[in-house]
């Protein structure tokens, strides 16, 4: 059994072909979308039509409105509790890498099975990387096989995560399993017009 893949996140618009990322997509988040965030952020599976209701606008807009978010915007994704999964160890690896090869690195990352995520970040490491584990003698297992598997890959410092209280805007109690939701909300006074950015949402 290896460990649930997370949801990759869409971004508002792809790098050109050939060429470096241009800047992200200007699109339009209105009251109905900042709504339609909040509620699917709470319950993903939440129907049509509830959220219809909830919105007070008909089903046709709702339907086209919900599926341009998860076209573009939004991306949906279910977890498990960790203990529950045959993982149940949580570490995080701060590692670095030459720039020319970060790409190519995280790439390969997301083929290692134990491996969650992995943020290309501009800190003092430039990847970091959060992995479920079976054993704590794995943490420095899974270290050297990283070493073995990706030579250029220098880990700076690793932390084992002791317990997860907020996990994508769930509330987590000591089992790991979600007791409240603290939903996605967008600044109302940023509604008219604001720079795209992915959303991902975790079902309970």
């Amino acid at each position: 059994m290896r460990p649930p893949a997370s949801t990759t996140r869409t971004g508002a618009s792809a790098p050109p072909a050939g060429g470096s990322p241009g800047p992200a997509a200007e699109v339009r988040w209105d009251e109905l979308d900042a709504r339609l965030l909040e509620l699917l952020s709470a319950d993903g599976r939440m129907s049509l039509r509830d959220l219809s209701d909830r919105t007070d606008t008909s089903l046709t807009t709702v339907r086209r409105r919900t599926q341009s978010l998860l076209a573009h915007r939004l991306s949906l994704r279910c977890d498990l509790a960790r203990p529950l999964s045959g993982w149940p160890l949580s570490a995080v690896y701060f590692a670095s890498v030459p720039g020319r090869f970060v790409a190519e690195t995280s790439r390969a990352l997301a083929g290692v099975r134990e491996v969650r995520s992995c943020a290309i970040t501009a800190g003092p490491h430039n990847l970091v990387i959060d992995v479920w584990l079976r054993h704590l003698h794995d943490v420095h297992a899974f270290e050297a096989h990283l070493s073995r598997k990706l030579p250029r890959l220098t880990v700076a410092d690793r932390s084992v995560v002791l317990r997860t209280v907020k996990h994508m805007g769930r509330l987590l109690d000591h089992d790991g399993r979600c007791v409240s939701v603290v939903p996605l909300r967008l600044p109302r006074d940023g509604l008219e017009r604001r720079t795209a950015t992915p959303a991902c949402i975790t079902g309970p």
